[in-house]
């Protein structure tokens, strides 16, 4: 799956629920919204919230949608109210497509009552003129629950969106896809998005200023999936700047990827560098991290095998299980300094230093290494000379 479709998967996710929450309560004769609500004072970002809960119960289908607003969204109630030890309330959530009206009580900061909602003729007139026609009650209700505005949709439209589905038009709003968003977006990207991009982008947190360093940084206009997978991988703009002071200029935005989700991180980079002795191309450091070569292991092998074992040697080693306790243990047998091949050969072929032990129990007390690798792999202790 890729990362636009698994965007889109959690988009559709999100909506299918909204979808569920617009099954609001009818009756046969008025088409009326109702239902039961409760709600529970809170705080976020230092301000007065109310977390509202809001049940219907249709035809023998039941739907719940939940949803935080600012304490300042409502008409007729304020935290003295809604804090009181018991008060009885009566309240609105005015907004563009029409307005919630709540009857209950609240005690302590806790609450609970009937809704119903009334649609805004004067809304559904607007949206015919921007080209939706048709609305239902449920689509209505949706649209004020999230605050789907005409300005919103009007504004959206300035900036090319004309032809976008109202699915789209509440999961812009669910996402925080807003005209002031998409309008910093346009001149950051080389492409203008689809809706489906904004709303991705929204939900991995892409935001104008990241963007518009990392573009700064790598010379060039990122495309979208690049934008989310850097967010969804961490490559931020401070892990761009170290790479290119570490690794290369020119790294690409695939190689920068890569080394996050691998772990090649600036400070491997540097350790690596150090005891190669050279600068190392992104490929290499990606296979290190895969196959295990940390600065540890290289300093050992180093140490054990020699100075100038190379890139390709040490994956090959990590590979095929040739270990520091490996070649220490062919040293206390009597073969130091094998070469990277004959190590590499050794463990393929399973001569290690018990399989010397029982050669020499045999009667073979010098064997070569090519003697011990014909052995293994003939299966019996005589030599391919004999």
């Amino acid at each position: 799956m890729t990362l636009r479709k698994f965007s889109m998967w959690l988009a559709a996710a999100v909506l299918m629920a909204a979808g569920l929450t617009g099954r609001v309560s009818r009756t046969a004769a008025d088409d009326s919204v109702h239902g039961d609500w409760s709600a529970k004072m809170t705080t976020w970002n230092g301000g007065a919230c109310l977390d509202l809960e809001m049940e219907r119960s249709t035809w023998g289908h039941h739907s719940q949608t939940g949803n935080t607003h600012k304490l300042s969204d409502f008409t007729g109630l304020d935290a003295s109210i809604a804090n009181a030890k018991d008060s009885p309330v009566h309240f609105e959530l005015r907004r563009d497509a029409g307005t919630l009206s709540f009857d209950g009580r609240f005690h302590d900061g806790q609450g609970s009552g009937k809704f119903s909602f009334a649609s805004s003729a004067e809304f559904v007139q607007g949206m015919k003129a921007l080209g939706y026609s048709g609305l239902e009650q449920e689509q209505l209700f949706t649209f004020t629950v999230h605050d789907v505005s005409r300005q919103f949709v009007k504004d959206m439209q300035d900036l090319g969106y004309r032809e976008v589905s109202t699915d789209d038009l509440i999961a812009f709003r669910i996402h925080g896809v807003s005209p002031e968003f998409t309008h910093d977006m346009l001149g950051l990207l080389p492409d203008k998005p689809s809706p489906e991009d904004l709303i991705a982008m929204r939900i991995h947190g892409v935001s104008p200023e990241n963007t518009k360093e990392i573009n700064d940084l790598l010379g060039k206009r990122l495309e979208v999936d690049q934008l989310v997978a850097f967010r969804i991988h961490g490559v931020s703009p401070d892990f761009v700047r170290a790479v290119r002071e570490s690794v290369s200029k020119d790294v690409r935005a695939e190689d920068l990827v890569a080394m996050r989700i691998h772990g090649a991180s600036p400070e491997f980079v540097k350790a690596m560098t150090s005891l190669m002795g050279r600068d190392l191309p992104v490929e290499q450091l990606v296979a290190f991290r895969i196959h295990g070569v940390s600065p540890e292991f290289t300093e050992a092998m180093q140490r054990l095998v020699s100075k100038d074992v190379s890139a390709d040697e040490l994956v090959a080693f990590r590979i095929h299980g040739v270990s520091p306790e490996f070649v220490r243990g062919m040293s206390d047998v009597g073969y130091t300094r094998i070469s990277p091949d004959d190590l590499v050969a050794m463990r393929i072929h399973g001569v290690d230093a018990k399989f010397v032990k029982e050669v020499r129990d045999h009667g073979f007390k010098n064997p070569t290494i090519e003697d011990l690798i014909e052995m293994r792999i003939h299966g019996r202790y005589t030599r391919a000379s004999m």
